[in-house]
């Protein structure tokens, strides 16, 4: 990995911290700024609220103080009762103040906002026997009926959690409950009936860990200014929901096994913004639904904006923007722009298989800086967990990736289309990657522009097998072998237009004729 500035002089250290600080430097604006995304989507606004505000002290509710979990008393009736008060009253706020607030799950009631004052933690019990009766929910892709999550809401209208203060999960009991029991049996569970599913709580099964905050099949949506430490699995997660904005929110997950940060799971109309993710898997992940549940149910994650973010010490099998891998009910229409990535295995990551099936579409992505990135920095795969997945093949097209900076990366970009389903219009421009050992490869791509992409790496700079159609335009290429830059192979390889040819070296069995070719409508 690239270290900047490790002998540099304080006023160097000082301008490249500067530099890679990211959007989070500033104070996050109070005013949320227009949504003009490359696709129709509405301006969404904070949901507003009765002037009703009660505190859960006032039902009885007393703060841990020093104390243990042992020894101090649990809120979680005092909390229910304050929201259903404010709930039946038609709305408002409910309070938790200063101070460390023990509970068990909350439930959240339409028309409240949930306000966590400066200065207040709740912390969620570690008895699991608190966190029943089971709940619907979706694990991982496929709907299961489990403990409760810390925070629940659904078929909501107008619901908010604001505030300066902290969730504590405590999910260090639920991580070596998990290693006790290893991962649910997801894959076959989605083959069946959600009737017929021997999967989670209400069929004996355990080892399926709750999320922190799930919202299902609920709308207009505000999460802001507030944390979340130690999940038992996902952080935030928005099910089948829509008109959502999470901005603001800082998720600290490193220890956490799966403990991603936002999940955007077959909603839509979503804008995530000035979040600060340090997530224990992805940090921000776009999804719709595994094989065979997630075909059944078709509901797709679409309309969604991801701006002013940081993503760093993103870490086990990890990406700062992630499409998949649970991608069965499509996604399209996702912008994600001006965001830093500073550690993670992967920077943008799309991964699908066969399976899944539908269509990812219409990405666009722009303005993103990374380093200290551990494998790929843009990463599509649909060979997800190799060749041997079965099932309906996912195509995904129309990619719009601009403006990003890597410098150091083992292999810059890698894609890697299906046999039967190559990936379509893939465009990349103003991309500029140094310090890689890999430059770029792209492998069953049809219609590739690269424009004003510079690649600097050891070994090869740039690979095209099975490309056909491709446009390379102001295309920099350098590496190391003392050869030429540019290889291209795979029997299907065709209709190659590329400015400079003397880069380029053919494979066994290639033909000249494929670059430039004067009939493009022969190939």
């Amino acid at each position: 990995m690239h270290h900047y500035a490790a002998k540099a002089s304080a006023l160097v250290t000082l301008l490249l911290a500067f530099i890679w600080a990211g959007p989070t430097l500033a104070k996050t604006p109070s005013d949320i700024a227009p949504i003009n995304a490359p696709f129709a989507m509405p301006q969404l606004q904070r949901p507003v609220f009765p002037d009703h505000s009660v505190n859960i002290k006032d039902f009885g509710a007393q703060a841990m103080g020093s104390r243990s979990e042992s020894d101090a008393v649990s809120n979680t009736q005092a909390i229910h009762s304050a929201i259903a008060a404010v709930h039946h009253a038609g709305g408002g706020k409910v309070v938790i103040p200063k101070g460390r607030w023990l509970t068990g799950p909350i439930h959240l009631m339409s028309n409240i906002n949930l306000h966590l004052e400066k200065g207040a933690e709740v912390v969620f019990s570690s008895h699991k026997d608190d966190y029943l009766p089971v709940v619907l929910q979706r694990h991982e892709g496929v709907e299961a009926l489990n403990y409760s999550p810390l925070i629940y809401g659904t078929h909501l209208d107008k619901i908010a959690i604001t505030g300066q203060g902290s969730f504590n999960g405590q999910g260090q009991h639920w991580w070596s409950w998990f290693e006790q029991y290893g991962p649910p049996p997801r894959a076959k569970a989605a083959k069946e009936p959600l009737s017929r599913r021997h999967f989670g709580k209400s069929v004996g099964m355990e080892g399926m860990r709750p999320g922190f905050l799930v919202l299902w099949q609920s709308k207009n949506i505000l999460i802001e200014g507030v944390s979340f430490h130690n999940t038992p699995f996902w952080n935030i997660h928005l099910v089948y929901s829509e008109n959502v904005i999470v901005r603001d929110v800082h998720v600290n997950s490193l220890e956490a096994p799966n403990g991603d940060g936002i999940v955007v799971d077959s909603s839509k109309n979503v804008l995530l913004e000035y979040n600060h993710l340090e997530t224990g898997d992805d940090a921000v992940v776009i999804k719709s639904g595994m094989n065979e549940d997630g075909l059944n149910i078709n509901i797709p994650t679409e309309n969604v904006v991801v701006r002013h973010f940081k993503a760093v010490n993103v870490r086990t099998g990890s990406g700062g923007v992630v499409f998949g891998s649970e991608t069965s009910g499509g996604i399209r229409n996702v912008y994600v722009y001006d965001g830093l990535f500073d550690g993670a295995d992967r920077g943008i990551r799309f991964k699908t298989e066969r399976g899944r099936g539908n269509v990812i579409e219409n990405i666009y992505v722009r303005d993103i800086k990374m380093k200290n990135i551990t494998y790929e920095a843009i990463n599509i795969n649909t060979f997800y967990t190799g060749p041997e997945a079965v099932g309906p093949s996912p195509i995904v097209r129309n990619i719009y990736i601009r403006n990003v900076e890597v410098d150091g990366v083992p292999t810059g970009i890698s894609f890697i289309g299906l046999p039967e389903k190559w990936l379509e219009n893939i465009n990349l421009d103003n991309i500029s990657i140094k310090n890689a050992k890999v430059g770029a490869r792209f492998n069953r791509v049809k219609d590739l522009n690269l424009n004003n992409v510079s690649l600097s790496s050891d070994k090869r700079a740039l690979t095209l097998n099975q490309v056909y159609e491709a446009h390379l335009d102001g295309v920099s290429l350098k590496d190391k072998t003392g050869g030429k830059p540019m290889l291209v192979t795979g029997p299907d390889s065709g209709a190659l237009f590329i400015d400079n040819t003397d880069s380029v070296e053919l494979g066994d069995g290639i033909n000249n004729n494929i670059l430039n070719p004067e009939d493009k409508q022969a190939w």
